[in-house]
């Protein structure tokens, strides 16, 4: 039987999408006595550890580090997060998985969303940093929007794929934790391209986290337009990891079950 493509099944099952990832932030945040605050408070501590080590200890002149390292740590919490939780998002939901029928696409989809909240809630932050840096709000932040959909469409086509291949490889978390704690110094969260001068700079360039990171900086601490060109790129291999992550997940899926 034919399946439904994945634009058909994201309206299809949008409301409990969205629903269902306001829950689980909800959840993230319910044990703790600060709740909401958390979202704050931890970007913020992480914001002032990188800073103390690259201002005070390499004693780093980037201008408006601590805004410029939180932009960072933001979104790379976005990519990464995603990420991470899409590998087991299909195997942790087996009792759903048993007793409803979706799309297994949504498990890992539902992941992406709740972190986008949290990304949204914790960028209000950088605006009040910036609003009290005195750094001018300029039309350049509706760039954001652009950036943040492309942010999504690639943490989407990653987080379908190892969603699939969580199934199957247990151990796939911590691989991937390896993997994106290798990634985190090799992306420009603490440090810029501008300050490097080596002959593999371009190899790191190349890195989509590089990229969307860049932007977001762009669209507001820069006050520039974020490169649409280098985003359209990112975009378009976000649609084909969509893609591949989506067939593999429609054809398996079935298979799930049993395997979990």
């Amino acid at each position: 039987m034919k399946k439904d493509g994945i634009q058909k099944n994201i309206k299809k099952n949008q409301e409990y999408i969205l629903y269902y990832a306001w829950i689980m932030l909800k959840q993230r945040v319910a044990g703790s006595y600060l709740g909401f605050l958390w979202l704050f408070i931890q970007p913020l501590m992480f914001m002032l550890i990188y800073s103390f080590v690259v201002i005070v200890v390499f004693q780093n002149p980037i201008p408006n580090f601590n805004i410029f390292v939180l932009i960072g740590i933001n979104s790379w919490l976005l990519i990464s997060r995603t990420i991470m939780a899409s590998s087991t998002a299909i195997s942790r939901n087996k009792n759903i998985i048993e007793q409803v029928y979706f799309h297994k696409f949504v498990y890992p989809t539902i992941y992406m969303v709740s972190f986008v909240y949290e990304f949204i809630i914790a960028m209000s932050l950088v605006f009040v940093m910036m609003a009290f840096a005195g750094i001018p709000f300029t039309w350049y932040l509706l760039g954001i929007v652009p950036t943040l959909l492309v942010t999504m469409l690639f943490v989407l086509g990653c987080g379908l794929i190892v969603a699939h291949v969580g199934v199957y490889l247990h151990d796939l978390p911590n691989i991937l934790e390896f993997t994106l704690r290798f990634l985190f110094f090799a992306t420009p969260i603490m440090w810029s391209f501008d300050r490097f001068d080596f002959q593999l700079v371009w190899l790191l360039r190349l890195n989509p986290a590089a990229v969307l990171i860049g932007s977001f900086r762009d669209a507001t601490l820069n006050g520039t337009s974020p490169p649409y060109l280098h985003l359209l790129l990112v975009a378009i291999i976000s649609c084909i990891l969509i893609k591949t992550g989506y067939g593999l997940i429609s054809k398996y899926e079935d298979n799930y079950a049993r395997v979990i």
